[in-house]
């Protein structure tokens, strides 16, 4: 019953915690408004990977973030270039995605892919869950495997969670958001939002 309190409590932490406009939620919705909501959900299940994977690394022990401040460092300063790159990118490729020339196998690949690397390219996961492990430590204890896979797996359910309600909001409201956008294409408003989540990170590295 407690390992079921503990998966609830992380899986809504998660969910919350993914709300804010960030690089997959912002995949996620232009793959379900440029194609369907099934290469949106795909997006979402490669971004949510990444929280299974930090929030392991923060069960290893106390002393990880103070031996690996180097590789923190290295994944803030590489987040601008691989935003600034996707922006122009996005800014530069024509409404009608290439993609539609693949199988269907190779656009699931790329969905899936896509979600997985920006997910990793999100450090902020790995001090957000140490810490929160350290303030859930107050409350529950997560020392026996059955509580750390608890911990684990709702990291990963509350983060898939949120971007697959995206998915299906951007689904249910396609000709609407399309409407809007009509005269503003999706691929240019994902350009200048990767550029400005560039220009953000690179406030937040050098001061």
């Amino acid at each position: 019953m407690m390992d079921l309190i503990i998966f609830l409590v992380v899986a809504a932490i998660s969910f919350a915690g993914s709300i804010h406009i960030g690089a997959v939620n912002l995949a996620v919705v232009q793959a379900t408004l440029n194609r369907n909501i099934s290469a949106g959900i795909l997006v979402a299940f490669g971004g949510s990977i990444p929280e299974f994977i930090y929030s392991f690394i923060a069960l290893k022990g106390v002393f990880f973030l103070k031996d690996n401040q180097f590789l923190l460092s290295w994944l803030n300063m590489l987040i601008i270039p691989v935003f600034l790159l996707m922006g122009l990118v996005y800014l530069f490729q024509k409404q009608s995605n290439n993609t539609d020339k693949m199988p269907m196998v190779g656009k699931n690949k790329l969905d899936f892919l896509k979600g997985f690397s920006l997910g990793m390219l999100n450090p902020q996961l790995l001090p957000f869950w140490f810490f929160m492990l350290i303030f859930l430590g107050k409350y529950f204890s997560i020392n026996d495997l059955s509580a750390k896979y608890a911990f684990v797996l709702g990291t990963g359910m509350g983060a898939f969670a949120i971007l697959a309600l995206f998915a299906y909001l951007a689904h249910r409201y396609k000709s609407y958001i399309n409407q809007l956008l009509r005269s503003f294409s999706v691929n240019r408003l994902m350009g200048y939002l990767f550029i400005a989540l560039a220009l953000m990170q690179i406030v937040k590295v050098f001061t």
